[in-house]
């Protein structure tokens, strides 16, 4: 593992989409992931966060998120593949070469995993001409994958080459997930683990589970987990894992504060997985920079 393995989510950071690209920038970081709404929602057209993007200079770890796709069927299905279809060329614009497919969590959607492994495989097929990987992420309120064994199982029966998962270590750590269960799964099928952390010392029900998760992540080393989460992120190099780690980070409070500074706090969470979780020395883009600027 190096810096480079790193990157931070748009979605934690405060300001426009090239603020938030600059900031990672200063930071470090050589990837990040975006989100759809970063680019359809410019204020001035698509092209121009696109360009932004592109001349940024970092590496677009995935495009998040295709939601409730699985499971359907006659219109609503074909709604889907449409909106599959538009996202995919969006991510080949931006040179993402993921997208990230969540559960389903609709209550129309089949829970019948031949039917759910079928649809997966269209959209992995969809996806295979334009160069990108499809990672499905489990979710614990979802109607079709509850977790990340569920959702493995399902990209199994698919059985495509651009078809993995991706793991969220918030929702291990939520759901009291041991840490042996990630024993259960092919590793090389993991295309991308998410990490964060949060503050309460457990979550008390659904509800409690999704509002943090949406509104009060910490970046990992800052919560009341650190412990459980550096024990998932050494199981998961134990066992062959050499893809990305994205800082996954929804937190209300940092949308308050300079993205420049989240930025750095994200910096520190990858020095802390580094050099003290797995401690490794990390070859660091831009350390002089940070050196001069210094850090909250």
């Amino acid at each position: 593992m190096n810096f480079n393995d790193f990157g931070i989510d748009s979605a934690s950071l405060a300001g426009s989409l090239e603020t938030r690209l600059a900031a990672a920038k200063q930071a470090g970081f050589t990837q990040i992931m975006i989100s759809a709404a970063d680019i359809v929602g410019h204020p001035q057209d698509t092209e121009t966060a696109v360009q932004a993007i592109r001349r940024s200079g970092l590496r677009v770890t995935g495009l998040e998120a295709l939601r409730d796709f699985e499971g359907l069927d006659g219109r609503m299905h074909d709604y889907k593949v449409d909106v599959a279809k538009s996202m995919l060329t969006l991510g080949d614009r931006i040179q993402s070469r993921m997208l990230v497919a969540e559960a389903s969590s609709s209550t129309h959607a089949d829970t019948d995993p031949e039917k759910i492994a079928k649809d997966l495989r269209k959209l992995a097929f969809l996806a295979l001409p334009k160069g990108i990987r499809i990672a499905y992420k489990g979710l614990s309120w979802s109607r079709t994958a509850k977790d990340f064994i569920a959702a493995a199982d399902i990209v199994g029966l698919a059985d495509c080459p651009n078809l993995g998962l991706a793991i969220d270590v918030f929702d291990i750590i939520a759901a009291g997930v041991p840490v042996e269960d990630l024993d259960a799964i092919f590793t090389p099928r993991v295309f991308l683990v998410q990490l964060s952390d949060f503050m309460l010392q457990e979550v008390r029900s659904s509800e409690e589970e999704i509002m943090t998760a949406a509104r009060f992540r910490v970046f990992p080393g800052e919560g009341a987990h650190s412990d459980i989460l550096s024990k998932f992120v050494v199981k998961l190099e134990d066992n062959g894992y050499f893809g990305d780690y994205s800082f996954d980070v929804y937190n209300s409070d940092y949308l308050q504060m300079p993205p420049e500074e989240i930025a750095l706090r994200a910096r520190r969470a990858a020095d802390w997985l580094g050099e003290t979780v797995l401690r490794r020395t990390l070859p660091v883009p831009n350390m002089e920079r940070l050196r001069q600027g210094g850090r909250p």
